[in-house]
């Protein structure tokens, strides 16, 4: 076969350079042949690369692994498809990588960009034009028919892969398989990487698939001041607006189409705002409309990039995506979603994966059978599903409503019923109810929330009602507890039913208090019981006044609630309610346990076992023994309480509940006489059965536990993990004070097992999370663990750095005992020696005589005073580490170009120099060193300016 410039190529080329020709071919760039002595090769003046490709380095650098020349040891993948939603980023990707690639030689045959306009109104590229572009772009020889041309196309890439001319095929925008099946090459030298909203597959097809997915809010944050700041380099928007630049890549859904509109939006407009872009943004409703850019009579439109997508869809697969904006929650399961659309679950998962196929919906994480849509096509498919018909809406959201309820009492029961009866099919045991309860905890709340606003209280009340236990069980949660209640409170209002109100207000003072909102806690407590006893509603008064006296307990008015669960207690027992006796006997005994009258506690507890056992409830039977357990303890009566605690334990071990047994385990072995190794083995067991039941708060407290444990045996790498498993379901529940606590064994185990960096770094967290919580006494303690950590990795200007800080804390707190201790773990004696006062006095009075308006932060001005002290009190190592200290966070400044800092320095410390002159002689020699090394870093930074030349000249003279 002869390659060469056909008689129709010839009719199409126009001069280019010296070196090539252009062909102009049906609008899909550029494509430049290279003529001379040699046969022509492909090449592409490929379209620019992107401007801004903020966040997806990651992306690129696995798409680029892909196009890399393949060697002995790693087969070749020929073709890679890049899919997505649309305006996802991925024909910018693709440049992106086309462009590196080439730089690098990958490609010496060239690269060809077609672009085959799947999405297009007016039709997609054909599979036989797409070769015929293909074939004209290699200059071979027209042929007769697409499967000769096909042919001759492919012949063209195996001689070009025999001369060691690999080529690059790039397949733009592509909507089915069919339309590249042709364009695949047949030897590995070359690559093809298509673009395409479907994943694209088919059995005569194999492609390595990318997704692409959303930027992380950073990467979309970064795409907007990178593109304002190329447009006008001193925009000032970007920096002055930070909070308001991440609201507004929030408002777009880190989605790169609707982030760059939004830049070009503000860009055409330099006095607009970012602030107001995301405040019109900020509305769903008109979201779309705002995030449309028209320049000269063409517009773009993220609007416009979904409607194309969508008008591809089946009609009943375009049903089902408009239903899908009926879920109010962030995501779907294939058995809610066909609830909603009233089909069969594997049908409705064929309609699902369809949409997923087609960009507009994913499965995360796949196989989950749960479904995610990106909150920009949430807003579109919500435009779409107004138009059909009110009716047709209200049923589909009612199936999703009994569905979820339905689900919803099977979950509540698996996990808080306690007798031997059937228990609701729909789960397989008590873990499988925890896990489709976190899973659907989101959606739920949020179908509260939008049953409460459509018109279906009844719904509210059934499911909240439902849900309250599973929420109130975890601290993370306690704000959903407080919606739901509040909605369930508002619902009843609604049908003008009393008794219900009743019951919300006692449900919402549950909830209250695990939000630390203890006085609206006793005020819906109150509203309950006013409301019984108006409607002479004894049964609800007892609920009432227990819920009250317990509200009224944890806000530590202990006299109300002792008088309050003593009236419960009388009218239980006028009412011969035996359930109701026993909640008030517990609520009682709690008051007198949090009174410290433990004596009392212990004689009402022992009454509520008696009591709970007559009954026949085993349940909290086996609960008011460990209460009863932790009272005993608490009154220093081991023995009796660890034989309380196997009592409960043993009758849980009779009924089978594991969840309970675990409780009681870890109440028991906490207070038990065993050798460390049986602990430890204890310990493990009780992980094991916690994670079997899903319980996640006890398996943390277990773990931790475990990991002390494991520190006393010397097994501090096991300890370590035990503990990361701790901290790792805290972070997950968003415990942040249990998280704290675990961080802080953490990094001493982290110290023990010799992994300082590992140890340095946790206490760094723990330091950032009490200065976030305003703590600053705790704040400091942990800046004195980590300077211990630093110290002990040889860090040591960065421990004394740490102990500084933590003495400034101190200092501002004017907690003189804490100073000390620091100060003294600094080198200074001001603690248990004879000159400790003196020291004291000196480094007072010079950190007294430091000028409070010098611009200098609390940590320079201590580290002055410090050295000098140091130095004067004979600790010389310690004040050259001072100074040490000093002079890097001084050149740390000088990097960063505060130019301030060096001039605000000399100040202070000639300042400092006059006033040590009146007290001692010579000037300390650390004062100098730090003097000369100071200077040295200024002209390094600066150039050694007249100004500089002075300020040395004047220090000798102070």
């Amino acid at each position: 076969m002869v390659i060469g410039r056909t008689t129709a190529g010839q009719a199409q080329a126009a001069t280019a350079s010296g070196h090539g020709h252009v062909i102009q071919i049906s609008g899909s760039g550029n494509m430049v042949c290279a003529s001379g002595a040699a046969d022509p090769s492909p090449m592409l003046r490929l379209p620019a690369e992107p401007t801004h490709l903020a966040g997806r380095e990651k992306e690129a650098e696995a798409v680029l692994a892909l196009l890399a020349p393949s060697s002995r040891a790693r087969a070749a993948t020929v073709v890679s498809v890049l899919s997505g939603l649309p305006g996802i980023g991925k024909t910018a990707l693709a440049l992106h990588v086309a462009h590196r690639a080439m730089a690098r030689g990958w490609f010496p045959g060239g690269a060809v960009f077609l672009h085959l306009r799947g999405y297009d109104p007016a039709g997609p590229v054909g599979a036989e034009e797409a070769v015929g572009t293909l074939a004209r772009a290699l200059c071979v020889d027209d042929a007769m028919t697409p499967d000769e041309q096909t042919g001759l196309c492919q012949a063209a890439l195996n001689r070009l892969a025999d001369e060691g001319r690999a080529v690059l095929l790039i397949a733009d925008d592509a909507s089915s398989a069919a339309q590249i099946e042709r364009l695949v090459p047949a030897r590995s030298e070359h690559r093809l990487l298509v673009t395409s909203r479907h994943l694209l597959t088919g059995p005569s097809l194999r492609a390595r698939l990318i997704g692409l997915d959303e930027l992380t809010p950073r990467g979309a944050a970064d795409l907007i001041a990178e593109a304002l700041r190329y447009a006008r380099p001193d925009d000032p928007r970007p920096q002055r607006e930070a909070d308001a630049l991440a609201d507004l890549a929030g408002h777009c859904g880190h989605h790169p189409l609707a982030l760059q509109i939004a830049a070009s939006l503000l860009t055409t407009d330099a006095g607009r705002p970012i602030a107001a872009l995301a405040a019109d943004l900020a509305d769903a409703h008109t979201r779309l409309d705002v995030l449309c850019y028209e320049d000269g009579g063409h517009t773009t439109a993220v609007q416009a990039a979904f409607r194309l997508s969508y008008r591809r869809l089946l009609p009943h697969h375009r049903q089902v995506f408009r239903q899908l904006a009926l879920n109010p929650g962030p995501d779907i399961s294939t058995g809610a979603a066909a609830a909603l659309w009233g089909r069969s679950a594997a049908r409705t998962r064929d309609a699902l994966a369809a949409l997923a196929r087609a960009g507009l919906l994913a499965e995360q994480p796949v196989g989950s059978e749960r479904w995610r849509m990106h909150d920009l096509l949430r807003v579109y498919a919500a435009t779409l599903v107004e138009s059909d018909s009110a009716k047709w809406r209200t049923a589909a959201f009612t199936r999703l409503l009994k569905h979820c309820q339905d689900l919803a009492h099977a979950a509540n029961a698996h996990l808080h019923t306690y007798d031997d009866g059937p228990l609701p099919s729909g789960f397989r045991d008590r873990a499988h109810a925890v896990q489709w309860l976190e899973e659907e905890r989101a959606n739920l709340v949020a179908l509260i929330v939008r049953a409460a606003a459509t018109g279906h209280p009844r719904a509210v009340l059934d499911l909240q009602e439902k849900m309250r236990l599973f929420l109130l069980g975890r601290g993370s949660y306690a704000a959903d507890a407080v919606t739901a209640a509040q909605l369930a409170v508002d619902c009843a209002r609604e049908i003008g039913h009393p008794c219900c109100e009743a019951t919300a207000l006692y449900y919402l003072s549950e909830a209250l208090p695990n939000s630390g909102r203890l006085p609206e806690a006793v005020e819906a407590a109150t509203r309950s019981l006013d409301i019984s006893r108006a409607r002479g509603d004894r049964q609800r008064q007892v609920s009432a006044l227990t819920n009250l006296g317990s509200s009224l307990r944890r806000a530590q008015r202990f006299e109300e609630a002792a008088e309050a669960h003593a009236e419960s207690l009388a009218l239980s027992q006028e009412l011969g309610d035996q359930g109701c006796i026993g909640k008030a006997l517990m609520g009682l005994a709690d008051t007198l346990h949090d009174t410290h009258r433990y004596r009392e506690a212990a004689d009402v507890l022992t009454e509520t076992v008696r009591h709970f056992s007559e009954m026949g409830d085993w349940h909290h039977e086996g609960l008011q023994l460990m209460r009863l357990g932790d009272t005993l303890f608490a009154m220093k009566q081991s023995t009796e309480a660890v034989d309380t605690y196997r009592r409960a334990l043993v009758l849980y071990q009779e009924r089978g509940d594991e969840h309970h047994q675990a409780i009681a385990m870890q109440h028991l072995w906490a207070v038990s006489d065993m050798s460390l190794e049986e602990t430890v083995d204890n310990y493990e067991r009780l992980v094991n059965i916690c994670h079997k039941v899903c319980d996640r708060a006890l398996e943390a407290v277990a773990l931790n536990a475990l990991g002390n444990r494991l520190q006393q045996l010397g097994r501090y790498d096991e300890a370590v993990t035990a503990h990361r498993g701790a901290a790792a379901i805290h972070e997950e529940r968003d415990e942040e004070s249990l998280l704290i606590t675990v961080l802080d064994d953490l990094g001493i185990a982290l110290r023990a097992a010799g992994r300082l960096t590992e140890a340095a770094e946790v206490h760094e967290r723990e330091v950032a999370l009490f200065r976030a919580r305003g703590d600053r006494h705790k704040e400091a303690e942990a800046l004195k663990r980590l300077a211990t950590t630093l110290k002990c990795g040889r860090r040591r200007l960065e421990a004394t750095e740490a102990h500084v800080r933590a003495v400034g804390i101190y200092h501002e707190l004017e907690d003189t005992w804490c100073e000390r201790r620091a100060l003294s773990d600094l080198g200074l004696p001001v603690r248990d020696t004879p000159r400790a006062d003196k020291a004291m006095a000196l480094y007072t009075w010079v950190l007294a005589n430091l000028p409070e308006n010098d611009g200098l932060d609390q940590e320079i001005r201590i580290l002055l005073a410090l050295g000098a002290a140091q130095q004067r009190a004979g600790r010389i190592t310690a004040a050259l580490r001072s100074w040490a200290s000093l002079t890097r966070i001084m050149q740390r400044l000088l990097d960063e170009g505060n130019e301030q800092a060096p001039k605000q320095y000399w100040g202070a410390l000639k300042h400092l120099v006059k006033a040590c002159l009146h007290l001692f002689r010579p000037l300390p020699i650390p004062m100098l060193s730090s003097c000369r090394t100071l200077e040295m870093l200024t002209r390094r930074s600066r150039g050694r300016s007249p100004s500089t030349a002075r300020r040395k000249k004047s220090l000798p003279d102070a």
